[in-house]
C-alpha cells in the first residue's frame, strides 16, 4: 500500500516569524555619516556640513538653514536626524567669512550668495539626487528657505519654521533697524515661488510673533501657491530647539515631536520622485 507523506506549511511559520523579529533586533541602527565640506561662497569658501546615510544610491537632498545666531548643535542634530530618514543635509555656515558691519544680515546680498553655492554644491553632491531637493529654515533661515524658493524654481520643497515674512510689519509690533527696513516683504517675491511650502510658528513667540506666519501664509496663497500653516499653542520662538545652551529655554516637546513628524512627511511626499 502506498504511503502518503504529508506537509504543514504552517508548522513553518513560527520559525519565519522568529528569524525575521531576530533580524529586526539585532540589526544594527543607521548609520550616518559626517563630512566637513567647502563650498564658494560670496567671498571665497565657506565652511558646512553634509550628512548621509553609508549606501551607493542617490537620495533626496536638503539644504538646512541656520538663524540669525550662526550655525549650532540644533540645526546640526537636526540635519543628522533627518539623513537618518535617508536624505543627504547640508548645513552651510553662511557668515563665517563676512564682515556685515551696522547693516545688518537681513537679505544681505553676500549672504544670498552664499546661499546660491550652497544649493549649487548639494546639487553636484554625488550622492545627491540633484531633481530632488529641499529647503528647511529655522527664522533668519526660514525667511532665506523662502527667498531660495523663488530664485531656484527647481525645488521641490520648502519649510519655514518662524520667520519674518514683512520686516515692516514687524516694525509695528517691536522695534526693527538697520538694513531689515529696506527688505522686500514675503508678499513681493511670492509670485514666484513654485515649490509647496510648510509653515511652522509658534503662538506665543515673543521674538517674531505668530502673525508673521498668518502673513507669510497668506502672501503665498494669493499668489496661488500651494502653502500651510501650522500654529502651535504655548510655543515661543526656537520652540523645537531642544538643546538650550543654544536657545533661550524654551523648547516644547509636543511641538517640537509634531512639528519634526509634520516635517518629515512633508519632505517624503514633495521629496520621494
Amino acid at each position: 500500500m502506498a504511503h502518503c507523506m504529508s506537509f504543514r506549511p504552517v508548522s513553518l511559520l513560527p520559525a519565519v516569524l522568529l528569524a525575521s523579529l531576530v533580524g529586526a533586533a539585532t540589526a544594527a541602527p543607521t548609520r550616518v555619516i559626517e563630512q566637513s565640506v567647502d563650498y564658494p561662497g560670496s567671498e571665497g569658501d565657506m565652511p558646512a556640513h553634509i550628512y548621509r546615510q553609508e549606501g551607493d544610491s542617490r537620495r533626496p537632498g536638503v539644504l538646512i538653514l541656520h538663524t540669525f545666531a550662526g550655525p549650532g548643535p540644533n540645526v546640526e542634530a537636526f540635519a543628522r536626524r533627518l539623513a537618518a530618514q535617508g536624505f543627504v543635509t547640508m548645513t552651510p555656515d553662511l557668515f563665517s567669512l563676512h564682515e556685515f558691519g551696522p547693516e545688518g544680515r537681513a537679505d544681505h546680498p553676500l549672504v544670498l550668495g552664499d546661499l546660491d553655492g550652497a544649493l549649487a554644491f548639494l546639487r553636484r553632491h554625488p550622492a545627491v539626487d540633484p531633481s530632488r531637493i529641499g529647503v528647511v529654515g529655522f527664522s533668519f533661515g526660514g525667511r532665506l528657505a523662502l527667498i531660495a524658493a523663488a530664485g531656484h524654481s527647481d525645488l521641490k520643497a520648502v519649510v519655514v519654521h518662524y520667520a519674518v515674512a514683512s520686516y515692516q510689519e514687524l516694525a509695528r509690533e517691536r522695534p526693527v533697524a538697520g538694513r531689515a527696513l529696506q527688505t522686500r516683504p514675503a508678499a513681493d517675491f511670492a509670485p514666484r515661488v513654485r515649490a509647496p511650502v510648510l509653515i511652522h510658528h509658534g503662538l506665543a513667540d515673543r521674538s517674531i510673533p505668530a502673525s508673521q506666519g498668518v502673513l507669510l501664509h497668506r502672501a503665498l496663497t494669493a499668489a496661488g501657491k500651494q502653502a500651510t500653516l501650522h500654529l502651535y499653542p504655548e510655543a515661543d520662538h526656537l520652540f523645537n530647539f531642544e538643546i538650550a545652551a543654544e536657545g533661550p529655554g524654551t523648547y516644547r516637546e509636543e511641538a517640537a515631536r509634531l512639528s519634526w513628524k509634520r516635517t518629515l512627511e512633508f519632505l517624503k511626499q514633495n521629496l520621494s520622485h
